[in-house]
């Protein structure tokens, strides 16, 4: 099955509030849903499967689109304006799923629903040239986390976590020296990269695919920032469950990327089997 157009349904904003500036915070889970014509587009098969929406034969009115898509956020507590920022403008690719349909699958939903399926087409020289760049920083990226973070965390070395999950700091001049941030931190912008070349042609807006490979690196990101937090209040059980959770995230991304990595465009990434 392709990730076909299905149904109509509102796109849903997570910041942005009907009829306020851009500027403007929005003061509940209601408010942020954005239930206008103008703002309607068709939502994929993928996101209809998942989260049980039943499929309608004619078109919404703006208050059936409104209903049906605040039972299914309301019920999922998948709003998170506090992590991600109202115009989720603190993740780290701020355009994800989340962003565009205001829900958060799990690894294991992405998984069930694109495994096998058909992708978006990435032409094999765009997929080769993305893979040639951006490999090298995945598989670091990949041996960071499932060596020295993993080892440090097994371990409760504080000191250690914060190091391996630095986000890296820009310098000003003489008086601040920039700091690079760890490669289990970089290899992230490297992921949401490489699913740019991989997951759509050049000519495309960005598809359901890439939006949902953004969102499972977007996750993984948090849950390092996760990992920092327990390291920095000594919590060795909160580090090894953001770490598991991360891990999930990264192996989710790398069977969806998998699938479009073929014996032209190089070896497959190989999933993390380790544990804490």
């Amino acid at each position: 099955m392709s990730l076909a157009v299905l149904c109509v349904l509102p796109a849903y904003r997570p910041a942005v509030c009907s009829g306020l500036r851009p500027s403007a915070r929005c003061s509940s889970p209601c408010a942020h849903l954005d239930m206008s014509r103008a703002h309607a587009l068709r939502i994929s098969s993928f996101a209809l499967a998942s989260w049980a929406l039943p499929a309608v034969a004619r078109e919404l009115t703006p208050n059936e689109q409104r209903q049906a898509l605040q039972a299914i956020v309301e019920k999922r507590g998948d709003l998170d304006p506090g992590r991600r920022g109202n115009f989720n403008e603190k993740a780290l690719f701020s355009e994800d799923f989340y962003f565009k349909y205001g829900l958060r699958p799990t690894p294991q939903e992405v998984e069930a629903k694109l495994k096998e399926q058909e992708l978006p087409f990435s032409p094999v020289q765009r997929r080769y040239t993305g893979y040639q760049k951006f490999a090298p920083r995945i598989q670091e990226g990949l041996a960071a986390y499932s060596g020295e973070l993993r080892l440090a965390i097994a371990k409760g070395d504080w000191e250690a976590i914060l190091a391996a999950t630095e986000k890296g700091k820009r310098g000003q001049g003489d008086a601040v020296k920039a700091v690079s941030p760890a490669p289990a931190r970089s290899v992230a912008r490297a992921y949401g990269l490489f699913a740019n070349t991989a997951l759509q042609s050049e000519n495309d807006s960005t598809t359901t695919a890439n939006l949902l490979a953004r969102h499972l690196v977007n996750e993984y990101y948090f849950a390092l920032d996760d990992m920092a937090t327990a390291a920095m209040e000594k919590d060795s059980a909160a580090a090894k469950v953001a770490w598991k959770r991360g891990k999930e995230y990264v192996n989710a991304y790398l069977a969806l990327v998998n699938q479009v990595i073929s014996a032209k465009v190089g070896e497959k990434f190989a999933l993390i089997d380790a544990t804490v």
